[in-house]
């Protein structure tokens, strides 16, 4: 029962993410886009258990690059690049943010998002240039992950939304 609760939250975690990111996408003045999907692998990765959330932060973004137009060139990356990011949260403790290492990890999430995204470019365009122009969008992403992820943690904390989802 326990597993098939979990599978249940996972699939509308990953249903929320994928809309989330294809309806609330913004452009961001550089050729691509923001969008707060991120924000929401972290706030899960924060409530269900590894493996669940692996899955999550894999499926959720990865089929938005699937169903984007163009965007399937980075399905590959996003289904390896999101569970590491994911890897950075737990969900033990009483709140989203009550372990220290949920306060730190957005940082550390975003780091890793900008550098493996700046990999990614650089291995599907051809070199550093694609790489170098891809940073200002990929920091602005991450950078609004970060404020997004307090602003909802903080709020679903105050909701006692942690205990919906004790595992």
């Amino acid at each position: 029962m326990r597993n098939t609760l979990l599978l249940v939250k996972s699939a509308t975690f990953i249903a929320i993410i994928f809309l989330v990111i294809y309806f609330l996408r913004m452009p961001n003045g550089l050729g691509g886009f923001i969008h707060f999907g991120d924000s929401l692998v972290f706030i899960a990765a924060s409530l269900v258990p590894v493996p669940f959330s692996l899955l999550i932060a894999a499926l959720g973004p990865g089929l938005f690059n699937l169903a984007a137009e163009g965007g399937a060139i980075w399905f590959p990356f996003t289904i390896i690049i999101k569970p590491i990011m994911a890897l950075c949260f737990t969900s033990n403790g009483d709140s989203i943010l009550s372990p220290v290492r949920n306060r730190v990890a957005p940082f550390l999430a975003a780091v890793i998002n900008t550098v493996l995204y700046f990999i990614a470019n650089m291995i599907l365009f051809d070199g550093w240039t694609t790489g170098v122009a891809a940073l200002p969008g990929l920091l602005i992403q991450g950078g609004g992950s970060i404020v997004f992820f307090f602003v909802i943690a903080a709020a679903l904390d105050r909701l006692k939304i942690k205990r919906m989802f004790a595992h």
